[in-house]
């Protein structure tokens, strides 16, 4: 009985081990770590992997509980923190380029504000169970675009949060004054899949041509 009950244990404590992980489930053209070594298909990425692509390539990580992430060509996305419980707080940072965002919804826990938090050099985006889109522009700006939920965003200068809904899009300016929601058609064009068992996975919009209509949105 009592190895039986040691085995138990040993099991649970494997399980939430495997939960610290991301696992890699798609790759086109170069994708790399930190150290400049390739990743492959169905690799686990522990806590604190740097995720680099090169021009057209692109990656889609699986996260514990269904959450997924698509790194963009010519991205930088740090895997910081990867939550063990699904009451708990995974947390990614996005250093250049761009990345898909999906957060299965699911009950927060007593007290939690966001299942998930993006930080990019001047913003953390506050999710609870959302797809969205978040993008560096020119210079320090930073934009995002919400296809399903809601995202809560505020800079490093900013005491409030802004609050994103689905089908909206926003700047924030030299990464520091977040501008007012506004709706953005080409939202739904964006290619939001990350499944590769349901189809293409590239994105096809270009990103200058849309970050240049949101510039044209006439934003405060």
């Amino acid at each position: 009985m009592k190895k039986i009950f040691l085995a138990f244990i040993t099991f649970l404590w494997a399980g939430s081990l495997l939960a610290n992980y991301a696992t890699v489930v798609f790759i086109k053209g170069d994708v790399k770590d930190a150290k400049n070594i390739a990743l492959k298909k169905n690799q686990k990425l522990p806590e604190g992997t740097m995720i680099n692509t090169g021009t057209g390539s692109f990656a889609v990580l699986e996260l514990p509980f269904g959450n997924k992430v698509k790194v963009g060509e010519s991205s930088q996305l740090k895997v910081s923190k990867i939550a063990p419980k699904k009451n708990g707080q995974t947390r990614l940072a996005l250093f250049k380029g761009s990345s898909f965002i999906k957060v299965l919804k699911s009950k927060l826990a007593k007290g939690q504000k966001s299942k998930l938090i993006l930080r990019t050099r001047t913003t953390a985006m506050g999710v609870r169970g959302t797809e969205f889109f978040a993008s560096y522009g020119t210079g320090k700006d930073v934009w995002m675009c919400v296809n399903e939920g809601i995202v809560s965003v505020r800079s490093k200068t900013e005491k409030k949060s802004t609050f994103v809904k689905a089908g909206e899009g926003i700047i924030v300016k030299d990464g520091s004054k977040t501008s007012k929601p506004k709706p953005l058609k080409w939202t739904k064009k964006l290619n939001w899949n990350m499944d590769p068992a349901s189809g293409n996975l590239e994105n096809k919009v270009s990103i200058e041509s849309a970050y240049t209509d949101l510039l044209d949105q006439d934003y405060d």
